[in-house]
């Protein structure tokens, strides 16, 4: 099954400790959402990645294969059922082929500043992943 990452899960490091046997497939796109930071995450310190439906606006992330153990692995990581949903959510590759892929999002909560550190994570895997410089300055860095 394909799962589309966004945030820190996107850092190669971060997802092999999180989904072991889990395969970075390409860089696709999820369209009519936008990422936001909000709430607040002890462990990372800060607000954490999240995804809101926003007509015409894109979010880029990591495709990745995964398996039912990786799925369990990721449930338990992003607190599903309790803090994030997961959806299947149709993404799509720079060749226009399309993907159904999980997707793990939560209702809106206060915007926030990510820590530095996790900030830094999320951007690491941007570039793991290729995302448009654009994209990654726009929406990740600042």
């Amino acid at each position: 099954m394909y799962y589309f990452a966004y945030g820190s899960n996107m850092n190669f490091a971060e997802m092999k400790k999180r989904a072991q046997d889990s395969k970075y497939l390409k860089r696709v796109k999820l369209e009519g959402y936008k990422i936001i930071y909000d709430g607040y995450s002890l462990n990372r310190k800060g607000a954490v990645a999240n995804i809101i439906k926003n007509m015409g606006s894109t979010v880029w992330g990591a495709l990745f294969e995964v398996d039912d153990e990786c799925l369990q692995s990721l449930d338990r990581y992003e607190g599903y059922p309790k803090s994030y949903q997961r959806k299947s959510l149709a993404v799509q590759d720079d060749q226009g082929n399309k993907y159904s892929a999980i997707v793990y999002l939560r209702k809106p909560l206060t915007k926030g500043k990510p820590s530095d550190k996790y900030r830094e994570i999320v951007l690491q895997g941007a570039r793991n992943c290729g995302l448009p410089e654009e994209y990654i300055n726009n929406f990740i860095e600042t």
